[in-house]
């Protein structure tokens, strides 16, 4: 399953759920590949909800640059410290918690 994580000036990169590594498509040129648009199928054990448009998400299959990247796009600051994708993953799970009480 290969999924849109974003789009620059010189391409598209997406996710390979599979492979668990990023696929780079360069400006004007369509993937080789298909393209799933909504991946409800890519659940795991733990998963997390954001509030914003009720979608799943499986923080454990991210790495911490697309942990950053959720962070940004829920509004959730995280530290300049923080680096390791184990201590961004606990930080965004408290914060997220923390604002469900």
């Amino acid at each position: 399953m290969n999924i849109e994580m974003r789009k620059t000036a010189q391409g598209t990169e997406y996710w390979d759920t599979e492979a668990k590594k990023i696929r780079f498509v360069p400006a004007g040129k369509k993937p080789g590949f298909e393209v799933t648009k909504e991946p409800k199928s890519m659940l795991s054990e733990k998963k997390e909800m954001q509030e914003d448009n009720k979608t799943e998400v499986d923080l454990d299959s991210m790495n911490a640059d697309q942990l950053k990247d959720f962070a940004k796009q829920n509004d959730i600051e995280v530290p300049g410290n923080m680096k390791k994708e184990e201590t961004i993953r606990a930080h965004i799970l408290e914060t997220l918690t923390a604002a469900d009480e």
